[in-house]
């Protein structure tokens, strides 16, 4: 079986850590800086429930910082829920690899590199992301969105990743080292940034 490196590059598709931006593509993004900040805030909370963390001091907190109600409606049914379920509890776990991917197109990581390995959790919740109850008006405001070209460099080669692998999964030959969720979410994270659709409405067609 090969690895995933070997199976992308049989494909034609970039390997490495960073993607090279695709030569004058200058289209804006339909989402602003701030509308993906917010994003990558509500996804930690979600995660964090997913976790075992409290919602009630979580959703209090977006309620203070106005942001609840860019909360979507099957988010805002999670972390309401008296008891969450295994599977939405591990779905929303997920939902930080939409989040890294989202934080990587403000700025706030390097590089997303092949999707061989799960994001680096530690390092999201103890030197990125806001804490519990911190004002979020630094992060915002320091968050900057990478240029189109480079945006659709990553996009394009998420995408591309996602059309062999449900190919390769189909046909049995899948590469032993791909994280199929991470790919997925970032996939769905690419998605919402290039798309109008709210967040419960995002596709991931390939």
């Amino acid at each position: 079986m090969t690895n995933t490196k070997q199976w992308a590059a049989s494909h034609g598709l970039c390997v490495d850590d960073v993607v090279l931006p695709v030569y004058d593509y200058v289209k804006a993004y339909h989402r602003t800086v701030e509308d993906v900040a917010i994003r990558t805030i509500i996804l930690h909370c979600v995660a964090a429930v997913g976790y075992g963390v409290d919602p009630q001091p979580i959703i209090a907190w977006l309620k203070d910082l106005s942001v609840w109600e860019k909360v979507s409606p099957n988010e805002q049914n999670f972390l309401c829920a008296n008891v969450p379920t295994d599977k939405e509890r591990s779905d929303s776990r997920w939902r930080q690899e939409a989040q890294w991917a989202l934080l990587w197109a403000i700025g706030k990581v390097e590089a997303l590199g092949l999707p061989t390995q799960t994001c680096d959790t530690a390092r999201l919740v103890d030197e990125i992301m806001p804490g519990l109850g911190d004002s979020i008006d630094h992060f915002v405001s320091a968050a900057s969105l990478r240029p189109p070209a480079e945006l659709l460099g990553e996009d394009d080669r998420t995408y591309n990743l996602h059309c062999h692998a449900r190919k390769a999964f189909r046909d049995g030959s899948m590469p032993d080292d791909l994280v199929y969720d991470v790919l997925f979410q970032r996939h769905y994270a690419f998605e919402w940034l290039s798309g109008e659709e709210d967040w419960d409405n995002v596709t991931t067609d390939t």
